[in-house]
């Protein structure tokens, strides 16, 4: 357990600093700091919630605060959606709150607290979680308003990946497959229904389809991530020599994979999706050998969370999937993600620390067998 947390801990470490240089590499030569500084602050509060959480805060609290930060968390996604001074809107979205010039994304946060949650519920509920009422009914409950919220900003992107994660999580608790597809397919039919009659949705199905053909319109962003990713050849052009950075529409967030591949090449590339499957191994071990049910089904969240946004990333940069809007953790701009992030891996952390320390510490939350089978249950 010390070596994951050790390996997680360096994966986390190098892909912040990774980020940062990528940040200073991507910044207009007359503004060099301009996403750094940023981004710097990001990475400095993340890295301080991140060693509170999983050196400074009781094992057991993390259970007990799991309600409390749900609410909060749905109280500011209700608040974000008001016409209030501090809630900023950009690009037909409204999603942050703005304060001066800090900026926080309210559903950045409720990731974390829906993990949260949903891990308490199926934890304590984890013998019936083989019921259709006690397995879909109830976090379909939890977790139906949270990505509603989500939805209507609208962030479709963040709403459907964070869907994906909790489907895992309660997949690993134990809920029954056929109990789980008719609202799987149920909610896919409905986002199929909803991108049909939304023209900008449906705008980007269609350019994904014809990349080639929408190439000077809204397939623009994917052609061009496609010219820096095929530019970088085997090594690359070098850090901070990127052409493709004055064409590319969101460079220095949901594109920087594309920026990545340029100045480093393919071999940058290998070892950047190295680098997340071996946090992905790490977390899923955590998960494996956690304490009790709560920490099992909070690492898997997680690790859900780190993983599935990268590769989301990197398959829409790639064109895999179409467009969505989420960025590449730990690399791409945006101090409240990055924050999160930090404090997702601080939360992986603590897991792993009480797996170790159960012996000397009172975790009598569940009184539930410690096996590996009722771990997994």
């Amino acid at each position: 357990m010390r070596a994951a947390s050790t390996l997680l801990a360096i994966c986390v470490l190098a892909l912040t600093a990774f980020g940062l240089v990528m940040q200073y590499s991507v910044s207009p030569p007359d503004q060099s700091w301009r996403f750094l500084s940023r981004q710097l602050l990001g990475a400095g509060l993340g890295m301080t919630l991140a060693g509170v959480l999983a050196f400074g805060v009781p094992y057991t609290w993390l259970e007990r605060l799991a309600w409390v930060a749900l609410a909060l968390a749905v109280l500011l996604l209700v608040l974000v959606l008001l016409p209030l001074p501090f809630c900023h809107r950009a690009n037909g979205a409204q999603r942050w709150f703005r304060f001066g010039g800090v900026q926080f994304q309210p559903s950045d946060l409720a990731k974390l607290a829906l993990l949260l949650a949903l891990a308490r519920y199926a934890a304590r509920a984890r013998s019936a979680m083989y019921t259709f009422t006690r397995g879909v009914l109830i976090p379909g409950l939890i977790i139906g308003p949270v990505l509603v919220l989500i939805f209507l900003e609208p962030d479709w992107g963040t709403a459907l990946m964070l869907g994906g994660v909790c489907a895992g999580v309660l997949l690993v608790a134990g809920v029954r497959w056929r109990y789980f597809l008719p609202p799987l397919v149920a909610g896919l039919a409905l986002v199929t229904a909803l991108v049909a009659y939304d023209p900008t949705r449906f705008d980007r199905i269609y350019s994904w389809l014809h990349v080639e053909e929408t190439r000077q319109d809204t397939g623009h962003q994917v052609w061009q991530s496609w010219i820096a990713l095929g530019a970088g050849g085997l090594t690359g052009v070098g850090l901070d020599r990127s052409t493709q950075k004055r064409l590319l529409p969101e460079y220095h967030t949901d594109f920087i994979f594309a920026i990545v591949g340029e100045e480093f090449g393919y071999l940058g590339v290998g070892v950047l999706i190295l680098t997340y499957l071996t946090l992905f191994g790490c977390g899923w071990y955590i998960a494996w050998r956690a304490p009790d049910a709560f920490g099992t089904y909070l690492a898997t969240g997680l690790t859900f969370l780190i993983s599935l946004q990268a590769v989301f990333n990197m398959a829409v940069v790639s064109g895999a999937l179409p467009n969505k809007g989420l960025s590449l953790p730990f690399v791409s701009y945006g101090g409240t993600n990055l924050m999160i992030l930090l404090m997702a891996a601080g939360l992986l952390l603590r897991v792993a620390r009480a797996a170790v320390e159960r012996p000397r510490e009172e975790l009598a939350v569940l009184a539930l067998d410690s096996t590996p089978e009722t771990r997994m249950a």
